[in-house]
Parts: structure tokens; C-alpha cells; sequence
């Protein structure tokens, strides 16, 4: 059974940098998605030791791409999470970096 996290957003970093992101509508709700997947699916990253940035750190990473289909864009988003207070049921997001590719989508 998987637990749904609130997420925390760094509000200094983080909040600012995905509000900059140049994303239609139709991106924004996607960016939603991802963020609620994040959220949702805590576990499953917290539990994988692959994803600590190092043994013991209480950080891990996620790496999530998603599609802007208005604006035809793929998003790559790299997550640097903690999970120093998922004991609490929160999940904080401390870092974020986002890449963007324009690829040609079938019929387009």
C-alpha cells in the first residue's frame, strides 16, 4: 500500500523556477500531474536506493518528462526531493530543474 505525501514546495527556489516555466494551459495541468504523481508515488522513490543522491542523505532524485501538446514540447523535470519529514506525511521539494525539446510528434 503506497502513501500520498503532501508536497512541499521550496517556496525561495523551487515555487518561483516552475511559476518561470513556459508552459500553455494544457502544460500547467500537466505540471500538476507530475506533481501530484510526485506526491502519490513517494514511496516508491523513497524506497529505491538508487535515487539517494548519496548512502544515508535523506535526499533522493525523480526524473519525470512530460508533453505540453499545445505547445508541442516534451518537459523534462529533475527533482531533488527530501524526505527528512515523510514521517510527518510531508515530502519536501528542494531543488528543480527543468529541459524542454520541441520533437516532431506524429501528424504533426
Amino acid at each position: 500500500m503506497s502513501v500520498a505525501y503532501l508536497l512541499e514546495l521550496n517556496p525561495a527556489t523551487v515555487v518561483p523556477y516552475l511559476l518561470g516555466l513556459d508552459l500553455s494551459p494544457v502544460g500547467k495541468e500537466a505540471l500538476g500531474r507530475v506533481l501530484q504523481g510526485l506526491a502519490e508515488h513517494g514511496d516508491a522513490f523513497m524506497g529505491d536506493p538508487q535515487r539517494r543522491l548519496q548512502p544515508g542523505s535523506d535526499c533522493f532524485r525523480v526524473e519525470w518528462v512530460f508533453r505540453d501538446t499545445e505547445q508541442m514540447v516534451f518537459h523534462s523535470l529533475h527533482f531533488i526531493v527530501s524526505d527528512a519529514s515523510a514521517a510527518y506525511g510531508v515530502l519536501r521539494v528542494e531543488y528543480v530543474e527543468a529541459f524542454s525539446s520541441p520533437l516532431p510528434w506524429p501528424g504533426a
